[in-house]
């Protein structure tokens, strides 16, 4: 998959062509469906999409709508009503695309219509800072000595944080008990409460709780360290083969407006490349990253074929584990 920086990004907007807003696109605000409880990385990256959306829309806001459970399914069924008339929008990331396999649902990843791809982020691992394991291979040994013992929380079963770890307990040869929250702002608060022993999470959930120095990290899934954490070593330095990241996304109805399409997607070309926005993106550890509606369409087909062939050899979820 090729991915677009911002510096790509910024040189793109410079030399772009004025957008043609027909009818003065958009009239009126405009809601993002997150389908995560406040809190997760999902919402924090389009909170600070709003905070910015305004200077490109005509001075409309982004309101958020937080619907959190299932992995994404109560906010993309309230979504599946909305009007295509780019008034309303909604998050995409893997964990949706999963749950497509993981269960049966009255949607498919591919029946939207891409608007933007925003960022990119990877998956790593979290415990307390107070955690006995200090290291990956303390929280391996452990759970290799108590089969079942170690509990590690994720955002929603079938989700992308679920889907994570149970990719990491094939490569490490463990067997540890799942504990789904609902969405990743309560699973970090799981962790930090200590309901699990550690949590399987995106960068950028639990980053302030880092900061703070009430979390600590124990391995990042990227090809390699990340710039945020140069200290901690990833999953291939600690000897597991697996490398995990996630888009966040938007899509639209299907029938939306063509030119109602490239609209949006010219706002958000434009504010991810706002410096505040960038600076908030930045302070919580996560990469923006832009994609065309085209691109985000074909990445979240490619993902959707790659995700379903792993979980039909892993016998993962309600449809393929009989």
């Amino acid at each position: 998959m090729r991915i677009k920086g911002i510096a790509a990004v910024a040189l793109a907007v410079a030399f772009a062509a004025p957008p043609a807003f027909g009818g003065g696109f958009p009239e009126k605000p405009v809601e993002a469906i997150v389908p995560w409880s406040p809190g997760g990385g999902g919402d924090l990256v389009f909170r600070a999409l709003a905070a910015v959306f305004p200077k490109y829309a005509n001075g409309q806001p982004l309101l958020i709508k937080n619907i959190p459970g299932a992995a994404g399914v109560p906010g993309i069924i309230e979504f599946m009503k909305a009007k295509p008339d780019g008034y309303t929008i909604a998050h995409w990331n893997p964990a949706q695309t999963i749950k497509t396999h993981m269960t049966k649902t009255p949607y498919t990843a591919t029946q939207f219509k891409g608007v933007a791809n925003i960022v990119n982020d990877t998956f790593y691992h979290l415990v307390a800072a107070d955690s006995p394991f200090k290291t990956l291979r303390d929280m391996i040994d452990f759970a290799k000595a108590n089969p079942g013992k170690l509990t590690v929380g994720n955002a929603g079963t079938g989700g992308g944080s679920h889907f994570a770890e149970v990719l990491f307990e094939e490569k490490a040869g463990i067997a540890a008990t799942a504990v789904p929250f609902q969405g990743g702002g309560p699973l970090v608060t799981g962790i930090l409460s200590g309901q699990v022993m550690a949590g399987s999470c995106t960068i950028p959930e639990g980053a302030s709780n880092i900061k703070a120095g009430q979390l600590r990290i124990l391995s990042i899934y990227s090809p390699e360290r990340h710039p945020f954490y140069p200290d901690t070593p990833t999953g291939l330095e600690q000897g597991i083969d697996m490398v995990f990241s996630a888009y966040r996304g938007i899509v639209a109805p299907a029938d939306t407006p063509p030119e109602t399409l490239r609209a949006l997607q010219d706002i958000f070309r434009k504010a991810i490349t706002d410096p505040g926005f960038v600076k908030q993106i930045n302070d919580i550890g996560s990469n923006p990253t832009f994609l065309t509606g085209a691109e985000y369409d074909k990445i979240i087909a490619q993902d959707s074929e790659n995700f379903l062939k792993v979980i039909k050899e892993l016998k993962m979820g309600d449809i393929y584990n009989k």
